[in-house]
């Protein structure tokens, strides 16, 4: 497996945010964390690659323990797009080149500017190439710190909300990239999510939190409409639409 995560502990000061947290990943497949606010997911993406220091527990990144993990190396294996982005004056093409520094000694080569040319290509940004990245609209940026992390050449992408502030349109072409990178690259991906019905539909595992602890990790199959009110404290139905599932939320106070 690519990621071994075991019995995580962190807390902010002295309020606990994760507790025993525990799961796996394989190569290829798009995991969602999904929770309420606070329920940790941010938290998690940022223990997963060292943003946070974890107070128990370990993280494994291809069996090694990412706390002997160089920087550089970590960046080698892991690519984090944060929530905020699109605010730099640097060109896309520029951008995107800075996701090869963790494997560039002196200067970028051939090989790191063909990468790069790939990743545009891959991400439908040629045509942006050259303009300003903070001159995007927010469909456009995503996709640029998308490709940034791609170009690290990583197995894993972790993004942190990628698809808050974005229209239906960009919500959908953002995930049917990710999801064309993860099948052509062979990377995996874990992603925070809100919209649960973009996740049924993208996602191949799920990660429930609540209150800091592992609800529920499974597969599709698994995530009921019991699974999600217990986490939501929101009564759903579940459908199947022109093949999507898709989750309708109940009105409880009716």
């Amino acid at each position: 497996m690519i990621l071994s995560v075991s019995d995580v502990h962190f807390s902010y000061n002295s309020r606990p945010v994760l507790d025993d947290v525990t799961f796996h990943l394989e190569k290829g497949h798009i995991l969602c964390i999904l929770g309420v606010n606070g329920a940790g997911k941010s938290t998690l993406l940022k223990c997963l690659n060292r943003i946070l220091k974890i107070q128990r527990g370990v993280v494994f990144l291809n069996g090694e323990d990412i706390r002997c993990l160089r920087g550089d190396e970590i960046a080698r294996g892991i690519g984090y797009v944060p929530q905020r982005y699109g605010d730099e004056p640097l060109t896309v093409y520029d951008a995107v080149l800075l996701g090869r520094k963790p494997h560039i000694r002196w200067a970028a080569g051939r090989r790191d500017m063909e990468i790069v040319e790939d990743i545009l290509r891959l991400m439908q940004l040629e045509a942006f190439a050259l303009r300003p990245v903070n001159q995007l609209s927010g469909g456009e940026a995503q996709k640029v710190m998308i490709a940034r992390a791609l170009a690290q050449e990583p197995e894993i992408l972790l993004l942190d909300e990628p698809l808050s502030n974005l229209d239906l349109k960009n919500q959908l072409e953002v995930m049917r990239l990710l999801g064309q990178a993860v099948r052509q690259r062979g990377l995996s991906a874990i992603l925070s999510v809100h919209d649960l019905n973009l996740a049924l539909r993208f996602a191949d595992l799920f990660l429930l939190l609540k209150n800091g602890r592992v609800h529920t990790f499974a597969g599709r199959e698994a995530i009921s409409p019991e699974v999600i009110e217990d986490v939501y404290g929101v009564p759903v139905i579940l459908q199947e639409v022109q093949g999507y599932p898709v989750m309708v939320a109940l009105d409880q106070f009716s």
